[in-house]
């Protein structure tokens, strides 16, 4: 029999946490996001507009900013680095200018980068260091995405994931390069595959996955179901889907629903992020690098 995996229950309690913490803090932790307007994606003024929501059930004021163009851009993100009063930075990608994603990220503070993508946070993630300070329980940011996956395999003790053998299609920098080394430090074994990955080779692997993650963007891009291992569990994490999940009842052991895919996760774990960030707030923001 198929389950369906409870993305929004699940992410429930997350936001529960977030909100039980923000009521204990003396200073509230402060969102600024960065929009490039030049070329709005619709997705990410989607994800912004539930952002400002969950923002504002949780009690978290939100500065919203936007950028005319790259200068401008760069501008902001140097000015809110050192605005004492932004705990969290969270630009809106892919920017599509100029400039490319993976620059920007790195000039973001590593301590107010919610999203864990700065070099420095990515750095902590390979090395598996946990704890920026254990003895106040400070975690480390890892990206958003990547951990509301892990996470969602967690809350089911029925999906083992140290010793499962993992297929992660995608491999970007917020969900398949982190989510792969997340999940080999709890003890998987993992292959990425992709868009442009052999087509007998991706199907290769998946028929031989007990965890199947797949988040490609491209809404032409179909695995054949008939490829899914019996008894796996698949976590589906694109918007228009990857894979029916008509075709998977019975078949699966654990799935996402259609309508309840990671979104919700997603941005609860970038608030519980934006609460690391809030209590680690050092006393200067640390320096980042110029761009060229």
């Amino acid at each position: 029999m198929t389950r369906f995996l409870d993305c929004r229950g699940t992410a429930a309690r997350y936001f529960d946490w977030v909100a039980r913490e923000v009521a204990t803090m003396r200073k509230k932790p402060h969102l600024a996001t960065v929009l490039f307007r030049p070329k709005q994606n619709p997705a990410s003024l989607q994800y912004r507009d539930l952002m400002l929501r969950d923002a504002a059930r949780l009690g978290i004021p939100v500065d919203g900013h936007e950028a005319e163009d790259e200068e401008e851009l760069l501008a902001l993100v140097r000015r809110l680095n050192a605005d004492r009063t932004a705990s969290g930075l969270m630009l809106l990608y892919p920017l599509q200018c100029a400039l490319k994603d993976e620059d920007v990220m790195d000039l973001v503070s590593p301590a107010k980068d919610i999203e864990g993508l700065n070099s420095t946070n990515l750095g902590y993630l390979i090395k598996y260091k946990r704890f920026l300070d254990e003895a106040r329980g400070i975690k480390c940011v890892v990206p958003a995405t990547a951990k509301a996956v892990v996470k969602i395999l967690q809350a089911y003790p029925e999906i083992p994931v140290e010793g499962a053998f993992v297929v992660v299609v995608n491999n970007s920098m917020r969900v398949g390069k982190p989510l792969g080394l997340m999940l080999e430090n709890l003890g998987a074994t993992v292959v990425k595959c992709y868009d442009k990955t052999p087509r007998a080779l991706l199907e290769e692997q998946v028929r031989r996955a007990d965890i199947l993650v797949t988040a490609v963007p491209d809404p032409s891009f179909k695995l054949d179901a008939s490829w899914v291992k019996k008894g796996a569990a698949v976590v589906d994490v694109s918007y228009q889907g990857n894979v029916a999940a008509k075709d998977l009842d019975g078949v699966a052991s654990f799935l996402t629903a259609p309508d309840n895919r990671i979104g919700a996760m997603t941005r609860a774990m970038t608030f519980v992020n934006l609460i690391y960030c809030a209590k680690n707030k050092p006393a200067r923001s640390p320096r980042v690098p110029a761009l060229g």
